[in-house]
């Protein structure tokens, strides 16, 4: 109804209109709305609500009163609930058409209650919704347009009325009601745009939007048929609401994209578009239709949704982005239409290779698409030189292949453009510090060593010298032989080379990985004679060497031959002299202490 409207409806409607530069198309719209003329369903005959019968004059079959008196005179869906769901508003998607004569199982065709097949037929048209036109129904020609000129737009006359194309709504036409008020049996609803719009913008993408309510939401094929001025026919699926509940009478609001062609097959030469719309619902006893439009701004947001039907076979299809991601599709964004029933196929270079895949799949990826090209002919990553250890051999090996390659074989990759000097790699020793500043040697590649920023000796081993020299081993312990003083004899103790020579008396230390347990350590020490100042002691060499005696192996004091002491040999080359008077006079002369 147009000449009550809420006053959300106005200002909603006064606010996209105030908006628009004058000229640029947005929308042609058949019917009006006014939530399919209940408005907004909460208080019928108050506040300028439609009233009961709301211009139904079917009761009988079946013999239900549509008078509100079932429902309290309160607007009810199938389930007994108010059909205006937030009590907001006029009626719109999310809400509910009304159950009216409230039929039970006793009362319905069939023994069906609820909505589906019974009296809850309606006509809420205006005059001007219905006149306007020839037909049966009668077209009607309620337009309005925002940035275009009507030039014979037709079909209110579907809108604000029950239909039941195939008749099923009451079984037999005949069982209808007068085809002037409401319609039975004349097929689907068909709205018809004609019209001229010398702003329209070729870029920008036209939308078939519609508000309509499902009776019984047994079949919606959701399926809307379009013919271009040329004659062209094409069916086009639409965009609704997701209703996967079944709600007897829910109300959606739904959306199809339409190429602009279609609509303006001429332009630029003609700004005359035309387009009719038909909706295949054959299998659906009820529906109703608020409004119908050709706009600019889709009611329910869509895109093109890519989706891999089976293994490497994708698919495109228009939906909302919430059933696209149901499917598991990637959605190409709101207003973002399919080109084709399927996606090109291409190469996809990514950091980690290359996949033969659709664009979409690819854009998820973040990769490089190469529309019908092989991986094996596209340009994807660039090479350089890896430098990488066979699995099975052990052996380095230098290699051109990509950074993503290089990484999968665990390889140090030189960098994109980078030359490999060769195939083998070269081996030697590597001196890695750690942290706590000791210094750890192994054998292995020249890339490997780089990578541990360590020192690497071309072809040395770490026990050779040079190696030794710059990477000296870490300090191990290992078997010290030493002398206690309180024992009186050599015992032996693990630790390491420095603690063994200059922290334990007479300590001689053997080696790394060498144990006080092994057979091959013995601590026993050689002794011998040991001849100092003319007088001999039977001692080991250490304690002789280190009183600076003369050391006889294995030989006893009584064949030692010690020379005698000669104390006036102050200079001890066996000669008296005036040397020795020399060396005498200087330690005496001088100052007394």
């Amino acid at each position: 109804m147009s000449i009550i409207k809420s006053a959300g409806a106005i200002a909603a409607l006064a606010t996209t209109t105030a908006t628009l530069a004058q000229g640029t198309f947005h929308h042609v719209r058949i019917g009006d709305i006014d939530g399919f003329g209940f408005l907004t369903g909460t208080t019928p005959g108050l506040n300028g609500e439609p009233d009961w019968p709301f211009n139904s004059p079917f009761d009988d079959p079946p013999s239900c009163p549509i008078d509100g008196s079932c429902s309290n005179f309160i607007l009810v869906n199938a389930a007994g609930n108010p059909i205006n769901v937030d009590g907001m508003g006029i009626l719109t998607q999310g809400d509910f058409l009304p159950d009216l004569d409230c039929s039970d199982v006793s009362c319905g065709i069939n023994n069906i209650a609820g909505t589906r097949y019974n009296s809850d037929e309606f006509d809420n048209r205006e005059v001007a919704e219905i006149t306007g036109g020839p037909g049966n129904p009668p077209t009607g020609a309620y337009i309005e347009v925002s940035g275009a000129t009507d030039l014979g737009s037709s079909g209110s006359g579907w809108t604000d009325v029950a239909v039941s194309g195939n008749a099923d709504g009451w079984n037999y036409c005949s069982w209808s009601p007068s085809q002037g008020t409401t319609i039975c049996g004349a097929g689907q609803a068909k709205f018809y745009f004609d019209f001229s719009a010398a702003g329209a913008d070729p870029n920008q993408p036209l939308y078939f939007n519609a508000v309509y309510g499902d009776y019984d939401v047994d079949e919606a094929s959701d399926i809307v048929r379009i013919t271009t001025s040329s004659g062209t026919t094409y069916d086009i699926p639409v965009v609704t609401q997701n209703n996967t509940l079944g709600e007897d009478g829910l109300i959606q609001e739904v959306t199809a994209v339409i190429p602009f062609a279609a609509v303006f097959p001429n332009w630029p030469t003609s700004t005359d578009g035309y387009l009719s719309v038909e909706f295949t619902m054959n299998l659906e006893p009820f529906t109703a239709y608020d409004f119908a439009e050709l706009s600019i701004t889709p009611l329910v947001p869509s895109g093109c949704c890519c989706v891999e039907i089976s293994p490497g076979v994708w698919t495109t299809t228009e939906m909302s982005e919430t059933d696209c991601i149901a499917q598991g599709g990637i959605y190409q964004g709101d207003g973002v239409g399919c080109t084709a029933p399927t996606p090109p196929m291409g190469a996809c270079c990514t950091a980690a290779g290359c996949d033969y895949t659709a664009d979409c799949d690819c854009d998820l990826m973040g990769g490089v698409f190469y529309a019908g090209m092989s991986c094996q002919g596209a340009p994807c990553a660039p090479e350089g030189c890896c430098c990488f250890q066979d699995s099975d051999t052990g052996t380095w090996w230098y290699q051109m292949m990509s950074e993503a390659n290089c990484y999968q074989m665990s390889g140090y990759y030189a960098g994109d453009g980078y030359e490999c000097g060769g195939e083998v790699v070269p081996m030697g020793a590597c001196c890695v510090e750690h942290d706590d500043g000791e210094q750890l040697c192994f054998e292995t590649s020249l890339c490997h060593c780089d990578a541990l920023s360590g020192m690497f000796f071309d072809g040395w081993d770490c026990d050779d010298d040079p190696v030794l020299q710059k990477c000296p081993p870490p300090e191990v312990d290992g078997a010290c032989c030493y002398f206690d003083m309180d024992a009186g004899c050599f015992l032996c103790v693990m630790t390491t080379h420095d603690d063994c020579v200059n922290g334990h008396a007479y300590g001689k230390w053997h080696g790394v990985d060498s144990s006080c347990d092994d057979a091959n350590v013995t601590c026993c020490r050689r002794m011998g004679a040991c001849c100092i100042a003319g007088t001999c002691v039977f001692t080991f060499e250490d304690a002789c060497l280190e009183s600076d005696g003369e050391w006889n192996s294995a030989v006893t004091c009584d064949n030692a031959n010690c020379p005698p002491d000669c104390p006036s040999d102050i200079t001890g080359d066996d000669v008296v002299d005036i040397d020795d008077l020399l060396a005498l006079l200087g330690g005496i002369w001088g100052p007394c202490p």
